[in-house]
């Protein structure tokens, strides 16, 4: 072979290497059908700002909504671009050539975050850093009719992240409104109301007229008035808690952060022109790709990015997009819940009562007339209360509860059994057909271990503590509990020594509540001291967090100063002196002279890894506290106040 020609072979052999070991930009998909007339963009602009939506987010204490409705920028400055194909590949991405990159295998990954791995506060401490250099955005578009068909205006709204059960990096909402067939400008010279509004909730939504909205005051003017849920961002029509299939809805009932159509970038999304929004033909994900996806009823929760407005599976053209008048027909008609379109429910889906559970744990529900739904004793599934659902998704902790024709009269006693360690959430939502609101109770980051016993009552209020309902509890339906205390037999031995009120778990030690028994109970004898019992030790606690505001990098060190090594599950580390979550150790061998930490909301592998997964600071930096060490069997090993 002649010199020049291996010199050509070579560099012919070394091309196709590389091409064959990197990704190759993608061209443009290849255009649909031609677009429908383009509207005259001044008048498109001025009907979009005339009935951009009143934004309600969550601003209860407990369940405050993290983000805001914010630019695509934000996300993409903040992310790589990642190929399923090939785990190493990675680009930095602009706006503008995410066109390059358009195929659906591709995701955009939020740098140094991943949702298994990071919490939704260390998510929110990198979304606070930069937060400040966008204004919040909703994208328009209008979609002038064709034929005899609708004009549709469209509100897509983009939140960072979805922290809501299927935590995904991303998330894309809806609102719609329709008006009669006539163009922008005519629209707006014949002053024209929309006649309906459709919104989006997961994987569906609801529908309501524009009259009734009116009618029942949920619009501010012209602009319609959209609560959304903390989380997932699903919106809706009204206030309130709404069962979702996997967990519940909350948007908040006495507190808002409201954004007013005059703080937001408005961003017409033109059907020809778009220089500048290439990012519309991105057909990836917007967020990182995890794969896993949970089946409830017929809907399917996702842990991955959303698709873009334009597009769903496999770079199809969604329905959202193509055929919006579709889209909206097939939604329920408010109130009936988006989950209609999937699962019929036994009887009247509004006399319906759900319990909830994401625990390692058991869940059991009883009427007044003592019949049970959940496992037996033989680990059987007993449904005794007629058209009962059970429902485990399996290779979760999620247990819900399904009960048709139900009323609080009925005084449903919860009852759970915790298999594992960790924390449990627990919510309930039964009817209350004499005052007709669905009375809603939840308790939250419960301590939980394999002993665990708790339970609840629900029952008609008395007279006498009645609350009259605020207006958005009449508006929405439902009344948040916040008497039906939630009683606790943490070491099995069926002494429940601790409750808590609904919300936030808060330790709270009360006169043992002993269960029934035809004996007389003998007053117990006191415990005696454990000092010494064991040789592991509170030795410190930092309280001065160097981490602004949350102080994340507190901690407190364990050491084991005896010759034993000893095994810490079930152990409980609390902070006496306030209303604080606790932390319950799993299996853990700790060796004698080693120390490991629990920090407040930061994991230090070197250290054992623990974490109480706090979003706030735990131990006062002004007056001192007191950490207390419990075993298994709630005895208390070591304390220590600084």
């Amino acid at each position: 072979m002649k010199p020049a020609t291996f010199v050509i072979t070579i560099i012919c052999f070394l091309t196709v290497l590389v091409s064959c070991t990197r990704p190759p930009a993608i061209p443009p998909a290849t255009p649909g059908p031609p677009p429908p007339t383009e509207p005259g963009s001044e008048y498109a602009v001025k009907l979009a700002e005339l009935f951009c939506p009143v934004i309600y987010l969550n601003g209860e204490a407990e369940t405050e909504e993290k983000f805001q409705p914010d630019p695509v920028q934000l996300m993409v400055d903040q992310a790589l671009l990642r190929y399923l194909a090939d785990p190493a590949f990675s680009e930095k991405p602009t706006i503008h050539d995410l066109l390059r990159w358009s195929q659906s295998e591709y995701y955009l990954d939020v740098v140094d975050l991943d949702p298994k791995t990071h919490s939704i506060e260390e998510y929110k401490a990198a979304y606070d850093a930069v937060k400040e250099q966008y204004k919040p955005t909703v994208y328009a578009r209008v979609k002038e009719a064709e034929g005899t068909g609708d004009t549709i205006v469209q509100y897509w709204l983009f939140y960072y992240l979805n922290d809501w059960r299927n935590v995904h990096e991303g998330d894309w909402e809806l609102v719609q409104l329709h008006f009669p067939g006539r163009t922008a400008r005519e629209l707006l010279e014949s002053k024209e109301q929309p006649i309906l509004a459709a919104y989006s909730q997961h994987q569906a939504g609801q529908q309501m007229t524009w009259g009734e909205m009116k009618d029942k005051g949920l619009t501010s003017g012209t602009h319609p008035i959209v609560y959304v849920a903390q989380g997932s961002h699903a919106n809706y029509f009204v206030p309130g808690q709404f069962w979702s299939g996997l967990d519940f809805d909350d948007t908040g009932l006495s507190s808002w952060r409201v954004v007013e159509p005059e703080q937001l970038n408005i961003v017409l999304l033109p059907e020809t022109e778009r220089e500048g929004l290439e990012w519309l033909e991105f057909q990836g994900y917007w967020g990182e790709y995890l794969g896993f996806s949970i089946s409830v009823l017929g809907l399917k929760f996702g842990q991955r990015g959303p698709f873009g407005p334009q597009w769903s599976e496999e770079g199809e053209r969604s329905k959202k997009w193509e055929r919006p008048e579709e889209w909206a027909a097939g939604l329920p008609e408010y109130p009936r819940p988006f989950w209609t379109a999937f699962f019929t429910p036994p009887g009247d889906w509004s006399n319906l009562a759900i319990f909830s559970l994401f625990s390692p744990a058991e869940l059991h529900v009883y009427d007044s007339k003592g019949r049970h739904v959940g496992l037996d004793k033989n680990g059987k599934l007993e449904k005794a209360i007629p058209g009962a659902i059970h429902i485990n998704p399996e290779g979760t902790d999620y247990k819900t509860i399904l009960i048709p024709d139900a009323d609080v009269t009925h005084k449903y006693k919860i009852v759970v059994e915790g298999t594992g360690f960790g924390m449990m959430d627990i919510r309930a939502q039964v009817p209350d057909v004499q005052t007709k609101l669905r009375r809603f109770l939840e308790y939250l980051r419960v301590p939980v271990s394999r002993k665990t016993i708790a339970r609840a009552t629900i029952e008609p209020e008395t007279k006498e503590l009645m609350e009259v309902p605020s207006p958005a509890e009449i508006r929405g339906g439902t009344k948040r509990d916040k008497r039906t205390r939630l009683e606790i037999d943490s070491d099995g031995d069926g002494v429940f020594e601790l409750e808590s009120a609904p919300g936030k778990f808060i330790r709270k030690e009360v006169e043992s509540i002993l269960p029934p028994a035809p004996l007389p109970i003998p007053e117990p004898e006191p415990t005696p001291s454990l000092e010494g019992a064991s040789d592991v030790r509170i030795t410190l606690i930092f309280y001065g967090g160097l981490v602004p505001r949350v102080e994340s990098d507190e901690y407190v060190e364990i050491t084991n100063l005896g010759d034993e090594p000893q095994d810490l599950a079930g152990w409980e580390l609390v902070n006496i002196s306030g209303e604080y979550p606790s932390f319950i150790f799993k299996s853990y061998i700790l060796n004698p002279g080693v120390s490991i930490r629990v920090y407040t909301n930061e994991v230090h592998p070197e250290f054992g890894g623990f974490t109480f997964g706090y979003g706030e600071a735990i131990w006062n930096d002004e007056e001192p506290d007191t950490a207390v060490l419990y075993d298994a069997q709630g005895l208390e090993i070591s304390r220590k106040s600084y």
